[in-house]
């Protein structure tokens, strides 16, 4: 049995919640992730927060109803006030109630690059890695985030492991060449991908490449370049929303200086966002193999399973026979 039956649909690490801006001081609602039910909002103060959804009184849905007031957030049932570490801090209709034990569990969650990110792991652990930096997004070279997302029936494993299936950039998206994988690396939770296509330009064909950087599950920076001519860089977000659900996310740039067709650049995002388009009935339809066929010029497939098994494998009670699992 190889190690791709033990990869976790809800593995842990950090996933995008939503874009910063999108989330305005005393906005609360209802968040959906890992079959669970969640509450974000944003306090007074302006600090965003991602939490168990259930009140520990009588179990009202936060999300719906709850208020912000200050910085915790209220239980639209009977006023229990709840603040961003989950724990309660007061009860209006009992002052003088212990508050210890009715907490609710906060999710780590941090701000970065116009980004909401959140560690999830199934055993309450903490964050075991960091987001990396990503300075293109200060950078005035770059334009601003283009956003695009889909919604797919699969799990993440399929989605991420198109980065490593070189072939697939000729056969279904009509790169010019078949890829060559220059390298794919492992450093702990971290993967280096790079692979070199040739491209057909209105300046002719011009090589160039795709270099991703998987950090975790979750996130990806995937940088594409064309020769001398245009460059995007993005950050390619999934959020798990069920066993067979996930959120993708492409918050893609453009380089607009330093390049030699910007417009080209701008071009790129939108190529991008059609190459994913055409990934997405693939996912939707596919069975998983545990045992692919796999032929020469496949890329890395088998080593991109072998490094995702980390991400808090299922128990051994629990691995799915996936000898042909629809997902």
């Amino acid at each position: 049995m190889t190690n791709s039956a033990r990869i976790n649909p809800f593995a842990c690490g950090w996933f995008q919640v939503e874009y910063s801006d999108r989330l305005k001081p005393g906005e609360v609602r209802p968040f959906r992730a890992f079959d669970r039910e969640f509450v974000l909002w944003r306090d007074e103060e302006g600090r965003a927060h991602l939490m168990d959804a259930y009140c520990r009184h009588l179990g009202t849905h936060l999300g719906h109803g709850g208020r912000v007031k200050g910085s915790a957030l209220q239980c639209p049932f009977h006023g229990w006030c709840f603040d961003g570490d989950g724990d309660c801090v007061e009860i209006p209709c009992s002052p003088d109630a212990r508050l210890s034990h009715r907490g609710l569990r906060s999710l780590p969650l941090v701000e970065r690059h116009g980004l909401l990110f959140a560690w999830w792991h199934p055993e309450n652990q903490a964050p075991d890695y960091q987001l990396p930096d990503l300075p293109e997004y200060r950078d005035p070279q770059w334009s601003r985030y283009h956003r695009h997302g889909w919604n797919v029936p699969t799990v993440w494993y399929e989605i991420q492991e198109n980065i490593v299936d070189s072939t697939h950039f000729h056969y279904l998206h009509g790169v010019n060449s078949l890829a060559e994988v220059k390298r794919c690396e492992n450093q702990g939770t971290v993967l280096d991908v790079d692979i070199h296509h040739r491209f057909n330009t209105p300046a002719g064909v011009v090589p160039g490449f795709i270099q991703t950087t998987l950090h975790g599950p979750y996130l990806a920076l995937v940088r594409f370049r064309v020769g001398d001519l245009a460059e995007i860089l993005f950050i390619d977000g999934i959020t798990v929303r069920g066993a067979r659900e996930v959120d993708l996310n492409f918050s893609l740039m453009a380089r607009l200086e330093g390049i030699r067709s910007p417009d080209m650049s701008l071009e790129l995002v939108q190529e991008a966002i059609r190459q994913v388009s055409e990934d997405v009935p693939i996912w939707r339809h596919k069975a998983r193999w545990e045992r692919p066929s796999l032929a020469a010029g496949d890329g890395p497939i088998m080593k991109f399973r072998r490094w995702a098994t980390q991400f808090s494998p299922l128990p051994a009670s629990h691995h799915e026979k996936l000898e042909l699992t629809h997902v």
